[in-house]
């Protein structure tokens, strides 16, 4: 057994090893091959989700509030280049949930951890957190030369909601595609 506490089992077998860090999956999609129509066409198909009327006519953001499916979540936000890749994405907990304990506890970093550990295995690194006498909680972070997956809180304490951002790190977000090349 490793000695790190996430770990889901003793051990993966050889057919069952996590992915690597770039091929993370958000809602079905693989955060860096999904584009602005795909990600809009899978939050249609499974359904459950809402999208914000302010950026319905947007090319850079999508923001989709979450009302039958993931209630656990407030939203779930996508950002894209110009050529309408995504750069980033983002899932902001709501501070209790029964999906990841069988009562109305608060959702913690490790437990949303537990979930990516599944996924993509161990995290790169785990950062204790707390500040101005706030009790300290822990942070965790995947990271590769193409991707970069936080677990946090908002305002980095103790009582701020638990989110997850996916970074593309090789997309630059201000990209602009040249016409005719």
């Amino acid at each position: 057994m490793t000695a790190f506490a996430l770990s889901p089992s003793l051990g993966w077998a050889a057919d069952e090893r996590p992915k690597p860090i770039d091929q993370i999956t958000l809602l079905g999609l693989t955060v860096t091959d999904s584009d602005l129509d795909s990600v809009r066409k899978q939050l249609w198909d499974i359904g459950g989700f809402k999208q914000a009327d302010s950026t319905k006519r947007q090319r850079n953001l999508d923001k989709f509030f979450t009302w039958s499916r993931m209630r656990d979540s407030y939203y779930v936000e996508f950002r894209y280049d110009n050529a309408g890749k995504t750069t980033s994405a983002y899932r902001l907990f709501r501070p209790q949930s029964i999906e990841f304990d069988n009562r109305l506890t608060p959702i913690s970093t490790k437990a949303v951890a537990r979930t990516i550990v599944e996924q993509i295995g161990q995290p790169t690194r785990i950062i204790r957190k707390g500040w101005g006498g706030s009790p300290d909680y822990t942070a965790y972070i995947w990271q590769n030369d193409q991707m970069k997956v936080e677990v946090d809180r908002e305002g980095s304490e103790r009582y701020g909601n638990v989110f997850i951002r996916y970074t593309v790190m090789n997309r630059d977000p201000y990209f602009v595609a040249e016409k005719g090349k």
